[in-house]
């Protein structure tokens, strides 16, 4: 307004003598005068929006609606193409780019109309239709085209002829309740308005001037549309020439449905973005699970199997490209519109594969180190295996594949304090309590999570520890990676779950060669109570979740891992094989190497194991040692006992495992007997007897453990003691601060009376071999 004020100042006064400029000067003050006392309109701010949702192909998902239920999408003029403003303007009003808000001629026209006792009509500018369309002016009447006029003027006394247009493309009608280019252009071509034809742009330049008529999703419509194009095309021709001709000879078709896809992903991002939202979804990818999976319902439904959800990652680009959220969304039955895939559940054993590479990672373990699957109590809890079986020992890779509890508990309990709260938490779990409350249950999935939490893990984990969250929209920025474990000690893992069969295929001859055509690395999980079935894991670019069971919580003893959801897993992971090629993960540069280790020990070959295996260790890191299980001892060849010492020819050299009592015991329980070393000859003396073994493991209690007794009941508190023996070894004799107390047999206990303070416990076998442990006992009210 200031600018306009001095321009006014600055006229000469000489040139006010001419009376055409005296006329000009009153209609800029008067000009004037309307900026200073009018207010600047509002035209696209009062509006709500719709959103417009697409896949990574641009493939419309689906367009909602606005706060007052109109498909209103908005678009700014800079991707309005030119060929639609041109073809606006040459149809609606020629005069636009020089008019102020009113054509005078056409208004000059409609006068002499009216004169003549005619309708009022015509004459309507671009900024006309806008004002009409802003101010809801019924302009049929004589003072609603007045009113008409002077907002028309208004806005041109704001706004740029640009910021007219982009109003005018954003608010027009386009019949029902569809409003703006955007919309229409999505609704009628399914193509954003960017990319429409020749064709499609005037239909879209005519629309408007009548949008009950011309609804091309009428037959009636269309007619009337493809008659004014007609109309628009001769206007054109006359401007442009006929070197569009070809373009404009396109049929005019409109879609009749819109798609609403990936419901449940779309509405997660609609809830969170507005607008046009670009996602990574693949629709393609998203139909070829919904397929499988709903197939796979159906298919199953006497097994009371109702619902599913699947949410696969594409793991090295980080982004989100199928998310089915139930088996149907409308199947109110089944509470279909409940999102599964951000849904908590108990995640069973499908973050186990995590103990383990972390376990790796600390050096605690070796894919082949052996682990105890044996009984063991925890104060007051007693865990037990999902079949409730012990396997005795079993190497690291069948323990994690068969899903053996109590291995990673006490892999768990050997990690450094909190190690593995501290992972998940560090995954961007934050709903968890503190780790006290989950105790041991941890590393059996006692807390909730996610598919998508889950399957954020296993994507870190085909990145070999590189951790980026998920994209869900296209262009958003690369992230910096953050290294959660070595890359060591993911591919160790990540080689270990590739040594699983598929379910369903374990059982057929040549089932693991058909699995090398492209590995999959794969993990089942059962929440307690038999109310979730999992399967997640890795293939190819691929991270894949799936879940089975109901969203209401109904325990079904179907809903098992590794027969309900593992299937379905394995339908989808061969369908993704059929569309692309499945690559391995590398280990190239990794410090890894392969040695020669014991099968049945874990350890490295001596050179009296009876059988050995390549395995991959990661030097400088992982624990491992010489074998001490298979020995060889002398025997005397005249008795068949074992030898004080080697004296050849009357012994012979002979090698025997010496397995510790407790894995004896389990093996005994399976009906397994192994073969134990001899006793020794009766001449041999104490010394040469505790140098052929080991002495007893004390495995309750724990060495450096605190007990709590209250002082009324002193009397009753017990403490339980139990030591591990050698096999050659039968007693154990317990001693407390050097005071023998017991003898127990091999896997018995001694129920010892609880003593206030520091006590010395020490386990001494009946060859003399001795360990001591230290506890404290502390006496409260």
């Amino acid at each position: 307004m200031t600018r306009m004020l001095e321009q006014i100042r600055k006229i000469q006064p000489s040139l006010l003598k001419n009376k055409y400029a005296k006329i000009g000067l009153c209609i800029a003050v008067f000009l004037t005068l309307l900026y200073v006392v009018i207010p600047k309109p509002r035209l696209l701010e009062k509006y709500s929006y719709s959103s417009a949702v697409y896949d990574k192909h641009n493939q419309l998902l689906k367009i909602g609606l606005s706060l007052d239920d109109k498909y209103r999408l908005f678009v700014p003029i800079s991707e309005i193409p030119d060929v639609l403003k041109q073809a606006l303007i040459s149809y609606e009003d020629n005069w636009f780019p020089f008019h102020f808000g009113v054509n005078p001629l056409s208004l000059g026209r409609v006068a002499v109309d009216m004169v003549r006792g005619g309708r009022v009509q015509g004459a309507s500018t671009i900024t006309m239709q806008l004002a009409r369309i802003v101010y809801h002016i019924d302009s049929r009447k004589l003072s609603g085209k007045f009113l008409q006029i002077l907002r028309a003027i208004q806005i041109e006394l704001f706004y740029s002829k640009e910021e007219i247009l982009e109003a005018y493309f954003n608010l027009a009608p386009y019949g029902g309740n569809i409003e703006g280019a955007g919309a229409a252009s999505i609704i009628y071509f399914q193509a954003r308005v960017q990319d429409l034809n020749l064709q499609q742009s005037m239909a879209l330049a005519v629309i408007p001037q009548n949008p009950s008529k011309r609804n091309l999703a009428k037959q009636k419509g269309v007619a009337e549309v493809e008659t004014a194009i007609a109309r628009l095309q001769e206007i054109w021709f006359k401007k442009f020439g006929d070197a569009e001709r070809d373009n404009l000879s396109l049929p005019l078709y409109a879609h009749k449905m819109l798609p609403f896809k990936a419901p449940h992903f779309v509405r997660h991002l609609q809830n969170q973005y507005y607008g046009e939202i670009f996602s990574t979804l693949d629709s393609s990818l998203q139909s070829s699970l919904e397929e499988v999976l709903q197939t796979y319902v159906e298919q199953n439904k006497s097994k009371g199997i109702y619902n599913a959800t699947a949410v696969l990652l594409n793991h090295k680009t980080h982004e989100v490209v199928a998310y089915v959220g139930s088996n149907n969304f409308w199947n109110s039955k089944i509470q279909g519109q409940v999102d599964g895939i951000r849904a908590y559940r108990s995640p069973g054993s499908t973050l186990k594969p995590f103990i383990y590479t972390l376990a790796l990672d600390e050096g605690i373990i070796h894919p082949m180190s052996m682990l105890k699957d044996v009984p063991k109590n925890y104060s007051f809890y007693t865990p037990e295996n999902f079949d409730r079986s012990y396997l005795g020992l079993v190497n690291a890779t069948s323990a994690l594949n068969l899903s053996r509890n109590l291995p990673a508990i006490e892999l768990m309990g050997n990690l450094k304090k909190d190690s593995f709260y501290n992972f998940i938490k560090k995954n961007g779990v934050d709903h968890l309590k503190a780790p006290e409350h989950y105790g041991l249950g941890l590393s059996l999935g006692a807390f909730e999570l996610s598919s998508l939490e889950i399957a954020k893990m296993y994507m870190t984990l085909a990145n070999l520890g590189e951790h980026c969250d998920v994209k869900l929209i296209k262009d958003d920025e690369p992230c910096d990676p953050e290294q959660f474990y070595s890359p060591e000690a993911a591919f160790l893992t990540l080689d270990m779950l590739s040594k699983a069969p598929e379910p369903d295929r374990r059982l057929l001859p040549f089932a693991q060669k058909r699995n090398k055509d492209y590995p999959v690395y794969w993990k089942t999980g059962t929440s307690y109570g038999y109310k979730d079935a999992w399967t997640a894991g890795i293939v190819g670019d691929y991270a894949l979740v799936v879940w089975v069971g109901n969203f209401d919580g109904t325990q079904n003893n179907h809903f098992v891992g590794r027969t309900a959801a593992s299937p379905l897993f394995f339908r989808i992971v061969r369908t993704l094989a059929k569309q692309e090629k499945m690559e391995a993960i590398k280990n190239y540069g990794l410090n890894l190497t392969k040695i020669d280790i014991c099968q049945n020990t874990g350890d490295i070959d001596n050179g009296n194991c009876r059988q050995t295996v390549k395995s991959y260790f990661i030097p400088g890191v992982s624990t491992i040692k010489m074998s001490n299980i298979t020995r060889q001892i002398p025997i005397d060849i005249a008795t068949g006992k074992r030898a004080c010492r080697h004296r050849p020819p009357q012994t012979r050299m002979e090698s025997f495992d010496f397995w510790p009592s407790d894995i004896l015991k389990i093996y005994e329980q399976a009906g397994i007997n192994l073969k134990r070393p001899p006793e020794f000859l009766e001449n041999c003396d104490e010394i040469e007897v505790r140098n052929q073994g080991r002495p007893p493991l004390i495995q309750f209690p724990s060495n450096g453990s605190t007990y709590i007794v209250r002082s009324h009941q002193l009397d009753e508190e017990r403490i339980i003691l139990k030591a591990g023996l050698d096999s050659d070894a039968t007693n154990v004799y317990w001693y407390v601060n050097s005071k023998l107390i017991g003898v127990t047999k091999a896997e018995e206990t001694l129920d010892m009376k609880a003593q206030v303070g520091k006590l010395e416990i020490i386990a001494t076998d009946n060859f003399g071999r001795s360990s001591k442990i230290e506890i404290n006992v502390k006496l409260i009210d």
